[in-house]
């Protein structure tokens, strides 16, 4: 799966619609430590091996017990009979959820002192069932790498839980909102400086002053379609983008559409 010809429709065509071929490939490089195979850590182990990470390393150093049966779904009575750790015990059933993935298990026992190096494999570290003081520890560990290593650290007790999620100091976002980029029919675009668009029936464009807007299907004053704007809003239905008195740009005919396009930007935390 690590190129586009790699991924396995048969296995991932939904997905591969719903995140894309970035987000898919990106995934298939990644290698997660997942410590803690309670509840809320095995539906994690199911999603993440599910979703075609490269590798996950199942961690935990607890044997099974009666109140694992209530929320482990692949642990068992005869998982307490016998004595097993809950990776071990829980390991057979999330390899068989993805052909792709290479699943292994840990029920090495780290603790502050620790010599935390074995992390400096993986792309993602998750912790379930774990004290505050050592999810610092490890946060801080896998913050200072370079590249920073993802961190999570997760817990559902009884009817409260937490997440909290710390990806490094710098965060790169190519989606903001995650919503479908709006389409704006257009009924006209002035030759002036700044060129001022108006929509089709006063209908409300929806923009913000610093959004940019992807042209097509203009019918006179075609050098815009397939440019790129940065738009300024004058009111609900009627925006400007660039200097549009030269030459170059002709007059407007009709029809045409703007696309709201999501520019990648970058959050510090």
């Amino acid at each position: 799966m690590s190129t586009e010809a790699d991924i396995d429709d048969s296995f991932y065509s939904r997905q591969r619609y719903m995140l894309g071929d970035l987000a898919m490939r990106r995934l298939s490089k990644a290698k997660v430590f997942l410590s803690g195979l309670g509840g809320l850590g095995v539906e994690i182990a199911k999603n993440v091996t599910l979703a075609g990470v490269k590798a996950l390393t199942l961690h935990d150093t607890k044997t099974t017990s009666i109140h694992d049966l209530g929320t482990q779904f692949y642990l068992n009575t005869e998982n307490i009979t016998k004595n097993q750790n809950r990776a071990a015990a829980s390991f057979e059933n999330v390899v068989r959820l993805n052909p792709h993935v290479t699943v292994d298990y840990s029920t090495t026992p780290f603790d502050c002192e620790s010599d935390l190096s074995f992390l400096l494999q993986y792309q993602c570290v998750v912790l379930t069932e774990c004290s505050l003081e050592l999810q610092i520890v490890v946060d801080q560990f896998c913050r200072v790498q370079d590249p920073p290593i993802a961190f999570i650290a997760a817990d559902v007790l009884g009817l409260f839980s937490f997440l909290f999620c710390d990806f490094g100091e710098n965060f790169h976002v190519i989606d903001g909102d995650g919503e479908e980029p709006e389409e704006i029919l257009l009924s006209n675009i002035t030759n002036d400086n700044p060129g001022v668009v108006t929509t089709i029936y006063g209908t409300r464009h929806g923009l913000m002053t610093g959004d940019y807007v992807k042209f097509r299907e203009l019918k006179g004053m075609t050098a815009l379609n397939g440019s790129v704007e940065r738009v300024t809003v004058i009111n609900s239905n009627e925006f400007t983008i660039c200097d549009t008195t030269t030459d170059h740009y002709g007059s407007y005919i009709n029809g045409g559409i703007a696309t709201r396009v999501k520019m990648p930007f970058n959050m510090k935390f």
